[in-house]
């Protein structure tokens, strides 16, 4: 007997900028509308030639995928290939899709670019609207059926000496808005994603841009808002679009451990290095270092470090003692910091045990 015939998986390719690549802990929006799929039984297959986030720094090169946040679904870390990266531009993705398209052979590409294009002066909102639809038209090479989802550009918070930034993105938002219906067609429909609309930069961002835990939900809830549309055949009538969860899921970072300090023996000009060092922190995107120098209970204010390893030059008239103490925290973003470490104490002259 023959049963319910079953829908073959739809091919996705989210094609993006650091926005979609996320960093080393991150959920990610892509991961939020994996969820959405998931809860809606429509079956998708994640395609791209990427597959984790940044990772962090000293290692913030392609040698290696950064990893998710803890809890992600298992099955999401075997399907969660993309063609994101961090500083990409349409105006570069434009002359790389159709090699991604011919090799991964997605049915649908979801579109999440133009910042960089835009906010860091690579090209005006004409230029930006251009190679938006150069890419379409080289994907479309190599897929004549192919489908998009097109995101607009988010407005980030105000970035000094960025002043006219608002007035491009606005600008270039409108014409692609005008746009696109003319790159549309019957077997390669394009439809816009009111990413802007949805994602609140200055509630949903941990530095202004980049989505935390709320801004993932709602890039991801404006797609889903897209991808009810007729055009993709995704869903049925019943499905609703992504529901943002009350309250959002909690970013959680582990406590700095294995503190060590220790200061060096003075140069020939009397100068001192002090050196810091802890264990890295899983998705923590950096730390905040702070000194107390013993004489007072007065500390130094936070200092912010990339890396695990602070180091300080101290002049011979404010040299460190044994009584100088060190205390470190990880951070992700402007809202998320791990509790402070154990104080640990300055070993003098052993620097280079470090």
């Amino acid at each position: 007997m023959g049963g319910v015939p079953t829908r073959p998986a739809t091919r996705i390719m989210i094609v993006g900028d650091s926005i979609s690549h996320g960093r080393e802990g991150d959920w990610t929006w892509r991961y939020r509308i994996w969820e959405w799929f998931r809860q809606n039984n429509t079956p998708v297959v994640f395609v791209g030639p990427h597959k984790g986030t940044i990772p962090p720094p000293p290692e913030d090169d392609r040698t290696r995928d950064g990893g998710y946040a803890p809890d992600v679904d298992r099955d999401f870390l075997q399907d969660c290939y993309h063609y994101s990266w961090w500083g990409k531009a349409a105006c570069v993705v434009k002359d790389g899709i159709g090699e991604q398209v011919a090799t991964h052979k997605p049915d649908l590409c979801l579109v999440e670019l133009g910042f960089n294009d835009i906010g860091w002066g690579i090209s005006d909102p004409g230029g930006t609207l251009k190679s938006m639809e150069a890419l379409i038209t080289e994907a479309r090479t190599h897929n004549q059926a192919l489908k998009f989802a097109i995101a607009n550009v988010p407005q980030r918070t105000i970035v000094p000496g960025l002043g006219d930034l608002p007035v491009r993105v606005e600008t270039y938002n409108e014409l692609l808005a005008q746009a696109i219906p003319s790159w549309n067609q019957p077997s390669s429909p394009v439809v816009l994603v009111h990413l802007c609309e949805n994602y609140l930069c200055r509630e949903g961002s941990y530095d202004g841009l980049h989505p935390g835990a709320l801004g993932e939900f709602e890039i991801a809830q404006a797609f889903s808002r897209t991808l009810l549309s007729p055009e993709f055949a995704l869903t049925d009538r019943s499905t609703k679009e992504l529901e943002i969860p009350q309250p959002v899921p909690r970013r959680v970072l582990s406590t700095p451990v294995n503190l060590a300090a220790a200061a060096s023996s003075p140069n020939r000009e009397g100068w001192v290095r002090l050196t810091v060092t802890w264990d890295l922190v899983y998705g923590a995107y950096s730390y905040d270092i702070r000194i107390k120098t013993g004489h007072d209970d007065a500390w130094w204010d936070w200092h912010p470090v990339q890396d695990t390893r602070y180091q300080l030059w101290c002049s011979p008239m404010y040299l460190p003692t044994p009584e100088w103490k060190a205390q470190v925290r990880a951070t992700a973003g402007e809202h998320v910091t791990s509790n402070n470490s154990q104080l640990v104490n300055v070993i003098v002259g052993k620097e280079d045990d470090l």
